[in-house]
């Protein structure tokens, strides 16, 4: 590479790093306006040639986040959450490990992190009503919330990643990557929450809250238990749909002769995921809303609609950005990256948990690393063993799981320092990220 062309690539990669802070500043929708502005810089000052836009991730998540939307009008998410809240306030003794479990598990369940928000009262409350310090509890689920979306049958990270990898030579079914993903999710939130068991003051020494006691801001830590929240009355039966189909994709992705197959050319050709994924998510959609009873018109006001259109339009903006860059400096990225990834391709894991924690989108993240991991030749297996790193979307205090735990929080022990990133949920999304990664290469060093 010539000096000029090294300028050339700075110059392009401030344009991409450029877009994406400002875009995490704007937030929403912004993030993926700032990316397209990126695009159009590389393509009219640069003359990139544009890189491909992710149409096929962008349709699958159209179809979850319908469904998702529909069982949320239907009442279906609350029944979940009033599910979970049964199985935290089940065992109080060990809510510093189950509250983040149940997270983990709901979370992944539902496609979305943001099942975790009406968790967050539960926890809290399960957790001072024990006197246990909250952040204790807290940091690990909210932790939790941005993992579970890599061991998700139904997230828009997941679709992404079958989408971009179901092509590929030794491609994996949607039940062989969860075979992956899930148990080193488990693992991976267990040991942050073990981390996490002491961590900080007891209350009792903590004189912030010490403070607030005294100042009649809170009351004394009592078990106090709140009432059950009203449900609709086809809340049971939409959710039982929901999970209906998240079932059916995951057996029909794990046994792949079940799928139909047509003669093309001489070749067999099978139904791809992509394609299953959203014929089913569609078909469940229209099931949760004659079983739940709602109209059309309530899933498009469901707020997963809304979080699902701001998901979108910051994919394609940063996805089509990162494309532009890469695409357009293929040479010198992979062939500087191909010697480290071939001693060390573990190292696509630390590029995917950057990506996210700058993005605060795990579907960017995959959009951004897996076709470069693809290109450098690291088996789809190992490709899949990264994607627990996208919780590093918890990196920056800039989630809003993050904001409701703070607020939640009376005590003041789940707090956002003033360096920012020295707050309540770095080190269990560290934690976390790492020993899921760690794990989930070694499942997949055994499966694969």
């Amino acid at each position: 590479m010539t000096t000029v062309q090294l300028v050339v690539m700075i110059a392009e990669a401030l344009v991409v790093v450029g877009a994406i802070y400002m875009g995490v500043r704007t937030g929403g929708v912004g993030l993926g306006l700032w990316g397209a502005v990126g695009v159009l810089v590389l393509v009219f000052v640069f003359h990139a040639q544009p890189g491909s836009i992710p149409s096929s991730a962008i349709l699958v998540i159209i179809a979850v986040i319908t469904a998702a939307s529909a069982m949320q009008a239907a009442g279906g998410i609350d029944y979940l959450v009033s599910v979970a809240e049964r199985v935290i306030r089940s065992q109080p003794r060990l809510v510093n490990f189950l509250a983040p479990l149940t997270a983990l598990l709901f979370c992944a369940a539902a496609g979305t992190g943001n099942i975790v928000f009406p968790l967050l009262p539960v926890i809290y409350e399960v957790a001072y009503g024990r006197g246990i310090r909250p952040e204790r509890v807290l940091g690990p689920a909210v932790a939790a919330s941005g993992v579970a979306l890599a061991a998700s049958p139904v997230s828009a990270a997941m679709a992404a990643f079958i989408g971009l990898t179901s092509g590929a030579d030794g491609a994996l079914a949607l039940g062989q990557i969860m075979l992956i993903t899930l148990p080193a999710a488990i693992v991976g939130t267990l040991v942050s929450a073990l981390v996490y068991l002491k961590w900080g003051p007891d209350l009792a020494d903590d004189p912030v809250y010490q403070q607030r006691l005294a100042s009649g801001e809170l009351d004394a830590p009592s078990a106090a238990e709140t009432g059950d929240t009203p449900l609709r009355p086809r809340a049971k039966p939409a959710s039982l749909v929901f999970l209906g189909g998240v079932l059916l994709v995951v057996v029909l992705g794990a046994f792949g002769s079940l799928l139909p197959s047509w003669d093309v050319n001489g070749s067999t050709v099978r139904l791809d995921m992509t394609s299953l994924l959203i014929m089913v998510m569609l078909g469940v959609a229209l099931a949760v809303m004659v079983v739940g009873q709602i109209k059309p018109a309530d899933i498009l006001d469901a707020p997963l609609t809304k979080s699902g259109l701001t998901a979108i339009i910051a994919l394609l903006g940063i996805a089509w950005l990162a494309n532009t860059f890469i695409d357009s400096n293929s040479t010198f990225i992979i062939g500087g990256l191909s010697d480290l990834t071939e001693h060390a391709p573990w190292f696509l894991a630390v590029g995917i948990f950057l990506v996210a924690a700058m993005t605060t989108s795990q579907s960017a993240s995959v959009n951004s690393m897996i076709p470069l991991g693809l290109s450098l030749g690291i088996p789809v297996g190992f490709l899949a063993a990264y994607l627990p790193a996208m919780g590093g979307v918890m990196t920056l205090p800039a989630n809003g799981s993050q904001l409701a735990a703070v607020e939640i929080d009376r005590t003041g022990s789940t707090r956002i320092g003033k360096y920012v990133v020295n707050h309540s949920f770095i080190v269990p999304t560290l934690v976390s990220c790492a020993v899921s990664v760690a794990v989930a290469i070694g499942i997949a060093s055994l499966v694969h």
